[in-house]
């Protein structure tokens, strides 16, 4: 893989999982989302599989998040935060989403339109030492979605 590679967990709408390799959200430079750069978004993410290597396209309907992540491995004893004790202390929007198979979780958004405009959103988890680095929420896997608070850069 090449250093640009990041490791990368999908999770499909059907319960499924992919473990693999992107240079890229979908149709996106990776570089230039986290530089919350505007974005045009494709239908479709591009994952190198771990196991075989196989470059497969998944469709972003099938898609309910993607989990960017420290190792494939995680640990099964680990039991990650999902939420805030109180108001996080990154700058942007404090959310609370529950997803169609009723998964609840907060995070961290940029506050920004291309959360409302684009087909999903990057979401910094509240779990510093969790596996999850970042996660990019595709928006039509969701039931609720809630900002709970906002903080501004000082």
């Amino acid at each position: 893989m090449e250093s640009k590679s990041l490791k990368v967990v999908v999770h499909l709408r059907n319960g499924d999982l992919l473990k693999g390799y992107t240079d890229a959200l979908p149709g996106t430079d990776l570089g230039t989302l986290l530089d919350h750069e505007a974005v045009s978004i494709a239908l479709e993410v591009p994952v190198r599989l771990s196991d075989t290597g196989e470059l497969t396209v998944v469709p972003l309907n099938a898609v309910k998040a993607l989990y960017f992540v420290r190792t494939f491995e995680g640990s099964k004893e680990y039991k990650e935060i999902k939420f805030f004790e109180g108001h996080p202390t990154i700058a942007g929007l404090w959310v609370r989403m529950k997803f169609q198979d009723n998964e609840l979780t907060e995070g961290v958004v940029r506050n920004s339109l291309h959360y409302v405009m684009n087909p999903g959103f990057l979401l910094k988890p509240p779990d510093p030492i969790s596996n999850n680095e970042l996660v990019y929420v595709v928006k039509s896997s969701l039931r609720a979605f809630e900002v709970l608070g906002v903080r501004h850069t000082y």
